[in-house]
């Protein structure tokens, strides 16, 4: 999910651009190959490719196109930089992404990164407004969190089998990343719960310009004897709900089963049960995919570099439709997990219980008015931040055999 725009960095002291400066800091340059040498497409590959630099202390970042495959930033200041190229073609409706990413980069002198290029395709599934982190006001709560999923093609897909999931790939404060006890980790990503759309294959279609939302508990949030009224979501509208049973919170809220359909979990590998998916209010790495075999609920993949049992669930990448980081705040950019063909940015709201989600920028229309949402594989400028929650912001369609909606 890229932008492309030319922009420098106004602030000097950020990035270091004191060339005038006759008794400033030591500047340097950094040179970056990016190389698509073996990458096979349809639609060919891009004349060049946009290269952002971002300084990981400052989080100041510019962006230059290639020539010829290279580019050069000048007057850095001595520190540590992520480098991300992108592009990205568009033929017969389809996005083609080709991305690729090199990060912790040292400019202590004149240096070098190389950037090796992917290719994947965009999907007709993909994430449009996802709402993790909470009311705000003092009442903590989350009840009312949902991730709403779209139809951007210009054909009838199905539910049945969709898989959801956070990714799970290092501690709780991100102090170690873990190695998965796998051949080819690199192909997958991995996930402790797996929630999972029952159907046989033709149950639950979405038409072209159609949303699904998927609630963690599909019910009106705006009740004063569940949010004190600070809650401004309902989804007592929502297709499916992430709820295997009746069951009461630990203060006391009746978790009810709703007219949304219930999803199943098809994999857990915490060691504890729940009876609804619990998501974190300070954002995660979402995916969605389809898998192109049966779930295992057993058997799972450990991790190799720590002393207690970590486990987790692989998914191929190749299965994954869209994918989505998002985080608390900035300093989350240093400690993101997906790779960079899946998602090379990521968005954040800087805080938990504050009431607003993040929402895919919409670019435009199709002839027969169904909006057209930016998908580039880099959520920093795929998606924009709302103050509002919103279930099918810009009027898209609900499904038609959604009969309980109001």
């Amino acid at each position: 999910m890229k932008k492309f725009s030319l922009f420098v960095a106004a602030a000097a002291v950020a990035f270091g651009f004191a060339a005038c400066q006759p008794k400033g800091p030591s500047t340097f340059s950094l040179t970056v190959t990016v190389s698509d040498q073996g990458v096979e497409s349809p639609v060919g590959l891009p004349d060049s490719y946009t290269v952002t630099l971002t300084n990981t202390s400052t989080m100041a970042s510019t962006e230059l196109e290639t020539e010829n495959g290279e580019v050069v930033f000048e007057g850095l200041v001595a520190g540590v930089y992520d480098v991300n190229a992108s592009a990205t073609l568009v033929d017969g409706g389809s996005t083609f992404i080709f991305s690729g990413s090199s990060k912790s980069v040292s400019v202590l002198a004149d240096a070098e990164a190389a950037v090796s290029i992917a290719f994947s395709k965009s999907s007709a599934l993909i994430f449009k407004e996802i709402y993790y982190c909470g009311a705000p006001g003092d009442s903590y709560y989350f009840r009312d969190q949902f991730y709403e999923i779209y139809n951007q093609s210009d054909a009838t897909v199905y539910a049945d089998g969709l898989c959801i999931a956070e990714t799970f790939y290092a501690n709780w404060d991100f102090s170690l990343f873990y190695e998965w006890d796998i051949a080819n980790p690199s192909d997958y990503v991995f996930a402790q719960t797996i929630w999972q759309i029952k159907g046989s294959g033709t149950d639950y279609p979405i038409a072209p310009g159609e949303s699904i939302v998927i609630a963690q508990w599909a019910v009106d949030h705006r009740r004063e004897d569940l949010s004190k009224g600070m809650s401004q979501v309902d989804l007592s509208g929502a297709e499916f709900e992430a709820v295997l049973e009746e069951s009461t919170t630990w203060n006391g809220i009746v978790l009810t089963d709703n007219a949304a359909i219930n999803m199943d979990k098809a994999v857990n590998a915490t060691g504890y049960n729940t009876p609804q998916w619990l998501t974190s209010v300070g954002g995660a790495a979402y995916v969605i995919f389809n898998p192109s075999s049966p779930l295992k609920n057993d058997e799972f993949i450990l991790a190799s570099n720590v002393e207690n049992t970590v486990a987790a669930r692989e998914i191929a990448i190749a299965d994954i439709l869209d994918a989505v980081q998002a985080g608390s705040d900035e300093t989350r950019a240093s400690t993101l997990g997906l790779p960079t063909v899946l998602d090379a940015g990521f968005q954040y709201l800087g805080a938990s219980y504050l009431g607003k989600s993040i929402a895919r920028k919409k670019t435009g229309e199709t002839e027969d008015g169904r909006p057209i949402f930016q998908d580039t594989n880099n959520t920093t400028n795929d998606f924009e931040i709302f103050d509002t929650p919103q279930v099918r912001r810009y009027d898209v369609g609900v499904p038609s055999w959604n009969n309980w909606i109001k």
